[in-house]
């Protein structure tokens, strides 16, 4: 007996099967619900995400004899036809193979006639960008004045070489990638029905490898069936995606907040031993960092991010002590260190970007360095003074409790009472006062997290300064470059270099 992959076998028949997209399927409804249909579709967004299995979906409840709500029936005749592929009212064609001019004419000339079965005849055209040009020209002139009895479903990754002409004349819905917790409850539900067994978490590397689309997530799942029989083990999955294990990654991060910059090499030079690439450890620290990035702004498991409760807890205890902006900062410099990874020596990059990321986990050691700087007595020769003073007397060196400088320094010290978090890590960077504003000089990247904060920032600088205070969040780098050249110079005037 000839087997049907898991992808075919789980494909949605009904509207409420479809995966992902809820927002499609309910406009769709109404328009069969108040008879609204219309007469072209363009269907656009990643591969796997469900556009041509909606598209026939869509072809099946315009056509089915006995439907009575907006879900096709599934039981008569034109309904199991369509299932089967023998409905002749349902045209499909591959623009990427059959996009031609004459083929588009030969289909073009058929628009004309009635369906022989159905109510409709309905066109569904797959990746519909690949049509030739003279393909597209003729098929505006059927769009322009259609005959009733047609529907044409144009598919697409690439909605962006679908002329205007053409767009302008379909409905258009944009498909989403699926949530890796969607994918990973499918994933379960097969399982589940084929009585197959797996470890906890397995199937969120499998999600995460499909990166939205279900259906490479049931392609690989078919896969891992093959080689792992009535049960799925994390282990196996691991070997067969060829991605690097999650205590390998955590290793290498833990390696960085423990200043651990030896283990964290032995760990990497190991990996690449056993047969791992350059590139998957590096997509895991990019994978495991986003997690903990989006854990640290949530606060807790969000709905659209799947992780185990193993993994969870990994993670959550991997973030203690870490602020939002010093995981975004490693996430961000990742990014933009993609291309070093693939020059002659990916293995040699993989190093210094590893080495790199344990710099800028110390930046803000270096911006509490110079923000102290910008704090002190505006020349040398002041500090020196300062310390040769006498010592203050008894009662001098009694000050009240709780008592603030009313400056933006004193307002620092008062935020890191009230809000600890903000507080010190403002200690960390150049604040001022400017004609009654307060203003922070922070690096672009950090600008998000007070941003996120500043309800609570305005609400605290009212009650500091007992009046509205206006907020402001600058780019640091140019008040850092001032401070430092201003320090250059009486430097250089003190000891006349």
């Amino acid at each position: 007996m000839n087997y049907t992959v898991i992808a075919r076998r789980w494909r949605p028949k009904r509207f409420d099967d479809v995966i992902g997209q809820p927002h499609i399927v309910a406009t769709i409804k109404n328009s069969l619900k108040y008879n609204r249909i219309a007469h072209a579709y363009l269907f656009t967004g990643p591969r796997g995400v469900g556009k041509t299995s909606l598209a026939r979906i869509l072809s099946k409840a315009v056509n089915c004899l006995n439907r009575t709500s907006e879900e096709p029936c599934g039981e008569c005749d034109n309904c199991l036809a369509i299932d089967h592929g023998t409905f002749p009212d349902i045209i499909e064609i591959d623009a990427a193979s059959a996009g031609r001019i004459e083929e588009m004419r030969s289909m073009l000339d058929t628009v004309r006639y009635m369906p022989m079965k159905g109510l409709y005849k309905v066109y569904i055209l797959d990746e519909s960008h690949m049509l030739t040009t003279q393909a597209k020209d003729a098929f505006l002139k059927t769009l322009e004045e259609p005959p009733g009895h047609n529907i044409f479903v144009l598919a697409t990754t690439e909605a962006q070489k679908i002329p205007y002409t053409i767009m302008s004349r379909c409905q258009r819905f944009d498909f989403r990638r699926i949530p890796e917790s969607e994918i990973t409850g499918q994933l379960k539900r097969i399982c589940d029905d084929e009585a197959i067994t797996y470890d906890e978490g397995v199937f969120s590397y499998v999600a995460t490898e499909a990166d939205g689309s279900l259906r490479d997530a049931e392609s690989i799942l078919d896969q891992v069936i093959a080689y792992c029989g009535r049960h799925i083990a994390e282990r196996d999955v691991i070997n067969i995606i060829g991605i690097v294990e999650k205590e390998v990654l955590h290793g290498i991060i833990q390696s960085i907040f423990d200043n651990n910059l030896k283990k964290g090499l032995e760990i990497i030079d190991r990996t690449l031993n056993q047969g791992y690439d350059v590139h998957q450890i590096y997509r895991g620290l990019v994978e495991t960092l986003r997690h903990m990035m989006i854990l640290k702004v949530w606060e807790s498991l969000p709905p659209f991010l799947y992780l185990g409760e193993e993994e969870y807890a990994r993670l959550s205890k991997l973030m203690e002590g870490l602020e939002y902006y010093e995981i975004q900062n490693m996430v961000h410099y990742l990014l933009k260190a993609e291309d070093l990874l693939r020059g002659p020596f990916p293995k040699v990059s993989l190093e210094i970007l590893y080495i790199n990321l344990y710099n800028l986990s110390k930046l803000r050691d270096v911006d509490k360095v110079i923000s102290t700087m910008g704090r002190q007595p505006d020349s040398l020769k002041e500090r020196e003074t300062e310390s040769l003073a006498p010592p203050p007397r008894e009662e001098e060196e009694k000050i009240p409790e709780k008592t603030f400088e009313r400056n933006a320094e004193g307002f620092v010290e008062y935020l890191k009472e009230k809000m600890p978090s903000v507080g010190n890590m403002l200690e960390g960077l150049v604040v001022t006062m400017e004609k009654g504003k307060f203003v922070v000089h922070a690096d672009k990247t950090s600008h998000v997290m007070f941003r996120h904060r500043e309800d609570d920032i305005r609400k605290y600088l009212a009650e500091f300064f007992g009046a509205d205070t206006g907020f402001a969040v600058r780019d640091g780098g140019e008040a850092k470059r001032n401070i430092l050249e201003e320090y250059v110079r009486e430097a250089e005037s003190l000891f006349k270099i």
